[in-house]
């Protein structure tokens, strides 16, 4: 069968069923990978490892620590290290988040802005039902 996902045949109910099951599938591996989402954390380092700070899934900082040889620093310099060790966290959230979004969208792009995301879902989900009626219509 050679499913056009665009362009469903509602003559052919075959192609129909199959849209149906795909678009199903997709969304219950959104639906997954939202749920997941909120579990994911990134870890980041600074100062060649004396900072270390992990983050949750929207760059909120869980955890910062320091090795014991960071004493030796400015105050300064510990800041700087905490800092970079921050965005790397955050960059590391991000990535993980990304990575697990692409693997339930099949690698199509979905925004990290969970607002927007939410809204880019529900969207999918609207897309999907206006779709179905149409080609229900159309029998």
């Amino acid at each position: 069968m050679n499913l056009d996902p665009d362009h469903p045949r509602a003559d052919d109910p075959e192609e129909l069923a199959e849209f149906v099951r795909r678009s199903d599938e997709t969304l219950r591996r959104l639906g997954d990978a939202f749920g997941e989402l909120n579990a994911v954390t990134g870890e980041g380092f600074g100062a060649d490892g004396m900072a270390r700070a992990v983050v949750d899934s929207t760059g909120r900082i869980q955890q910062i620590t320091f090795d014991p040889r960071v004493a030796r620093l400015d105050t300064r310099t510990i800041a700087e290290a905490a800092t970079e060790a921050v965005r790397a966290a955050q960059d590391d959230a991000r990535r993980r988040s990304e990575a697990l979004l692409g693997e339930a969208t099949g690698g199509e792009p979905l925004t990290l802005d969970m607002d927007r995301a939410r809204r880019q879902f529900e969207e999918i989900g609207e897309d999907l039902a206006r779709t179905l009626r149409d080609l229900a219509g159309g029998l």
